[in-house]
């Protein structure tokens, strides 16, 4: 199929969803617009017996009394924002090193349980690849 076939089976299938939307809306009654109905006069002729014959229904006057009452709109509520600057946080000192555990190096497990440090777990100061055995992050722990 060429290019020319190609527009056309776009402007067809464009075409068929127009009216398909048309369709749905109009059944929606969109774009309808809704005028009140106002009673059309009629004229309505006095119905006469002949004279001399009673009429047989009594006439009848009917008044219909409507009230409107007005609706009380509420009042508008009004929210205000304030946007207030974040308190600047206080300068955070790190706490110093402790000197003696800085620098700890156990050369066995032995060394470690006669320092009181095994067993010896992975990031603290004193642990290595060489007192942990099993790799499970923790050392000297036999």
């Amino acid at each position: 199929m060429g290019w020319l076939g190609r527009i056309v089976s776009v402007v067809i299938g464009l075409l068929v969803i127009f009216l398909a939307l048309g369709a749905v809306l109009s059944s929606c009654g969109v774009g309808e617009e809704e005028t009140p109905e106002s009673p059309s006069p009629s004229s309505v002729s006095p119905t006469t017996s002949p004279p001399g014959v009673p009429s047989t229904r009594p006439a009848v006057t009917e008044t219909a009394t409507v009230t409107a009452t007005a609706v009380p709109v509420p009042e508008e509520t009004i929210t205000e924002t304030v946007d207030q600057e974040p308190a600047e946080p206080e300068p955070v000192e790190p706490e110093p090193a402790d000197p003696t555990t800085a620098d700890v190096y156990y050369e066995n497990c032995d060394e470690a349980r006669a320092a009181g440090a095994a067993p010896v777990y992975a990031g603290e100061p004193g642990y290595g690849r060489h007192l942990d055995r099993d790799g499970d992050g923790v050392g000297c722990e036999s």
